[in-house]
Parts: structure tokens; sequence; C-alpha cells
């Protein structure tokens, strides 16, 4: 990996076409915040001229991951991997960096502990304990913190098979994901809805696991490529498509044969759709809708839907299957909203700055902000709630589902 590392610096040809797009540069205007910054540090880091210092940690901590220097790159750096690449460097180099990201992962990544951990948090909800902490914290990260929760579902385990409703046109696969199974049981539910309502057969397998997102991206290389391999014998079924309900595990999983030698890793790789970009494409021509009043929803993109999938437009193609919905995009919805995986917990000073230029654009008219991932959810839902604002950030599934007939 530091060889392969070490040879993609020498690709970026330093021209700051970049720099524009990157989210962090555009608030600092410190090169350190750029991704040719960060090229740099990377090279003089593996080099052995820089050492694994504070410093250099927080500019490479700093990246969001959002990839959007990727799309516009002359030279196709394949800046993604190289960060990821530096994280696993630096965590070589200084073990004790990645302790956090190993507690997280370890509450995460094992079933057992996350369906504790949503029983806990569902039970708190209910007992208006979180609120209590919202209010009484307002001003403190732990008020932030509650604020970035949403009402919960009561947990469940999805696990299981669902049949077609009427004639059979397809067999899919349904990834629950961490943080979804947790907090975004309506985005799970709504999802198995429309899908069977459409005709589909629905598997949600029993055996699966975090796509490995949070661990790859912070360096914990052995955890993602466990993770990774989990899920591949998983999914091992004869399925027309395997569906995820976040984009942040949606990207991670199609780029399973990046992250993985063994050979089914790619026809895995193939068959991943980002739910609302699978049923924006469906046959809705049987499809009967509600005579629900028109609302208005404006539709947030994440950067992993549109920089990494190359699918910008997903969540809006389903919304516009919809009657009585008028789709409206966020303004600079080609920018990073400050979520970026666990950014938002690790990192809330320039999460926050991020995020507060996306309050800006949300209408008072909306009904809603729609979304294409939870992690994207969770941070603009909490900014709305901090700032008192009414309207909910729900997947395009959820609105599209809420008004079938």
């Amino acid at each position: 990996m530091s060889n392969h590392l070490l040879n993609d610096t020498d690709l970026c040809v330093k021209c700051g076409l970049c720099l524009p797009h990157c989210p962090t540069y555009g608030v600092t205007a410190d090169e350190g915040d750029s991704p040719r910054g960060r090229i740099s540090l990377m090279r003089g880091m593996m080099e052995g001229t820089l050492d694994v210092s504070p410093k250099l940690e927080d500019h490479l901590d700093g990246c969001l991951s959002c990839r959007a220097c990727e799309l516009v790159c002359p030279a196709e750096v394949p800046y993604g991997r190289m960060i990821d690449a530096a994280r696993e460097h630096m965590a070589e180099q200084k073990p004790e960096r990645t302790r956090l990201d190993r507690l997280m992962a370890g509450v995460l990544t094992h079933v057992g502990r996350l369906q504790l951990m949503t029983w806990l948090v569902w039970l708190g909800q209910r007992l208006g304990f979180v609120k209590l902490t919202r209010w009484l914290f307002r001003n403190r990260s732990l008020g932030r913190m509650a604020s970035l929760l949403p009402p919960l579902a009561r947990p469940r385990s999805w696990t299981g098979s669902y049949p077609a409703v009427g004639e059979q046109r397809g067999h899919v696969a349904l990834f629950l994901g961490c943080v979804s199974r947790m907090v975004d049981g309506q985005t799970l539910g709504d999802s198995i809805k429309l899908l069977t309502h459409l005709g589909y057969r629905v598997d949600v397998p029993a055996r699966q696991s975090c796509c490995g997102a949070l661990a790859s991206h912070n360096g914990l290389m052995d955890r993602a490529d466990a993770l990774v391999n989990q899920n591949l014998q998983a999914f091992a079924g004869d399925y027309d498509a395997i569906l995820g309900t976040a984009s942040g595990c949606t990207c991670t999983l199609a780029e399973y044969n990046k992250l993985s030698d063994r050979p089914e890793a790619r026809t895995f790789a193939d068959r991943v759709q980002n739910v609302d970009s699978f049923l924006g494409k469906a046959d809705w021509s049987e499809t009967a809708f509600r005579a629900d009043a028109p609302i208005d929803v404006q539709v947030h993109t994440p950067c992993t839907l549109r920089n990494v999938l190359q699918d910008a437009d997903g969540g809006i193609r389903l919304l516009q299957r919809v009657p009585g919905v008028t789709v409206k995009a966020l303004p600079e919805n080609n920018r990073c909203c400050g979520a970026a995986g666990s950014y938002f917990v690790t990192r809330p000073q320039m999460a926050d700055t991020l995020v507060a230029k996306k309050l800006a654009g949300v209408d008072d008219t909306a009904a809603c902000v729609a979304t294409s991932n939870v992690g994207c959810a969770m941070h603009i839902g909490g900014a709305l709630r901090r700032a008192d604002r009414d309207q909910a950030v729900v997947n395009a599934v959820s609105v599209a589902a809420a008004r079938l007939a």
C-alpha cells in the first residue's frame, strides 16, 4: 500500500483545478487543506521528510473524502484511494490515533451491541431524556449530539424474505447498513414497501454487516477487509441487484472490487445500486397514488451519489415519478454538507460551517428535504432542529411510499 500511495502522488501535476471544488479549502484558503496540498503532505510523509505530526494529521484528517476533486481532475488522480492509504499509514505509525475509531467500529459492526444501543436510544427518546439532554446542553457538544438523532422507529430485525405483491418482476437483496439500521428504520421499511409493491421479491440476508466505510476511511484496513469478506458471503445469492438505502454505504459496496482481490468482489460490485436510483428506473405504470395535497420537496444530493456513483439525479428521478410532488434541488447542491461519514461527529466546527450554507437554501415553504444518505440526513436534520426549523429530512423513498394508494 505504501509504494502504491507514493506512486499515486506522482500523478498529480499540481494544476490546481481541484481547488475551487474542495469544500475545506473554500473555508480555510489554506493550501494544506486542498487536495493538491494534501497530496504533497502525503508524499513528504511517505518519503520520510515529514513526520506524522499533529499538524500533518490535522490537514489529512480534515479531508471530507467527498472526492469532488476526482471528478474534475484531468490527470485522474485516485484521491479517494490515496487519502485512505495515508490514514492507514498514519494509523500504523501512531496506533493510538485509532482508539475512538476502533471503539465506534466495535459498536457499529457488532449486531448485538448495535441492537442494544438502538433500544437504549429509542427508549431515551420515548421517555424524553434525549429531548431534555438537547435542551439542557443546547450550547454544548452533548446537546449538539442529541440534536443529530431523528425520531427513531421502534427497533426491529429486518432480516428475512419479503414476497412481491402480485406478479414477481425481479429478485433483489437489501443492504441494511449499521447506522441506517439504528436511526433510519423508516427508510428501510419504505424501501421494502416500494420494492414489493412494484413486483420485486426482497431478501435481507441475516449475516450482513457494516459496509466497511468507517473502517477504511479511518485507516483500519484489516477490519474493513474482514467486513468486505463477510458481506461477500452474505450476498452470495443470485440477485438482480444489491440495493443500499444510504449512498455512503452503496458507494463502498460498489467499490468492493477495489477493496478485495476475491473474484466474487467484481460480480458483487457490478450488481450494487442505490435504492432510489433503482426505483427511479423501475416500471411504475400500474402504480396508483393517493390524491394528496401537492407538496414542495427540496433535494440534497450526497457527494457519494454525485462523485462516486455518478448518479446525481437518482433521488430526483424517483420523486418526479410521484404525482403532486414538486422537486427542487437545494442551492449549491454540488457542495458537501459536511456530514462525510463520521466527520460531522469528530470535526463539528468545519461540518457546521459547511452545513450552514445548506440551511440558508432551505425554503420555508418546503414540506421536507430529501436526501439519499443517512449521514447527510442526520447532519442537515440536526442543524434544522438546532435552528428551530420545522422541515424533516427524509429519504426520497419515504416521500414516494407515503403517497402510495
